[in-house]
Formats: structure tokens, C-alpha cells, sequence
């Protein structure tokens, strides 16, 4: 996605926002997870398995974060007003149904409950092209 500049951001309202942030550069994401597009430079393969997969920081896959205690209205007025992307053009992954207030903005919410998925971010996508009326033939 960045190789497409499509901008993917953090919005978190954690209490700990430098725990979040670590936690972001720890995490390691295989690459057979990450769809060609979006992976960053930053691979390594882990050196006590030979055969692990190459693996991307977490905190590599994203362009923007907004992580600190507030509502998520405050995270996306921030991220609108660093990325100039209309609100329409931001679609939103969360676990937390409360959090669909970002859609009075404009922002598509989409609620995943058991964390996100290839499937979760396709379905996601087919709801922001329908709010959005950009369908595409393999939507229908």
C-alpha cells in the first residue's frame, strides 16, 4: 500500500502511548501476511530458525499514528488535518462498536470483532465503495 501511497494509520486512545509505540516496534509480521504492496524495506528473516519466514516491524506498515488517551472524532480531525484526505476517503477497522462515531465525520467504520483479516479489510472495503458509490464489477 505505501509503494501505492495509500497512507494507513494508528488511531488508538491507549493510556499508554509509549508502551503502544514499542510494542509496535517489537511486533513482527510475516511477510506471507503482508500482501506484496505493503511491505517496507525492513525485513529480516530471524536467526534461530533458518526457515521462519521474513518478517516486517509492525510500526513499518504504517504512515501516520495517532496514539494517545481521547476520542477517536480527535484522532481522525488530527489525521484529516495531517494527511488532507477527505474524511470519505478513510475507511476504519475497529473492534469497538462506540468508535463508530468517527462516521459523522464522513469516515466508513468497519467492526471487526475477532481482530482483522484479509477477509475483515475485503469486506471493509466493499462497505467504503458502497457508502461511496465506487463499486466495482466484483463487488456486485
Amino acid at each position: 500500500l505505501k509503494k501505492r501511497n495509500i497512507p494507513i494509520a494508528i488511531a488508538s486512545r491507549t493510556e499508554a502511548p509509549d508502551l503502544a509505540r514499542e510494542t509496535l516496534k517489537l511486533l513482527r509480521v510475516p511477510q506471507s501476511q503482508i500482501p506484496a504492496s505493503t511491505s517496507s524495506d525492513s525485513t529480516s528473516t530471524t536467526s534461530t530458525d533458518s526457515a521462519s519466514p521474513s518478517t516486517t516491524k509492525a510500526m513499518d506498515l504504517f504512515t501516520h499514528l495517532q496514539i494517545y488517551p481521547g476520542s477517536k472524532i480527535r484522532h481522525f480531525e488530527r489525521l484529516h488535518a495531517t494527511t488532507q484526505l477527505a474524511y470519505e476517503e478513510m475507511v476504519f477497522f475497529d473492534d469497538e462498536a462506540r468508535n463508530r462515531e468517527v462516521e459523522r465525520l464522513g469516515v466508513v467504520m468497519w467492526l471487526v470483532r475477532d481482530g482483522v483479516s484479509v477477509s475483515e479489510v475485503d469486506e471493509g472495503v466493499r462497505s467504503w465503495r458502497k457508502r461511496n458509490r465506487r463499486m466495482h464489477v466484483e463487488d456486485e
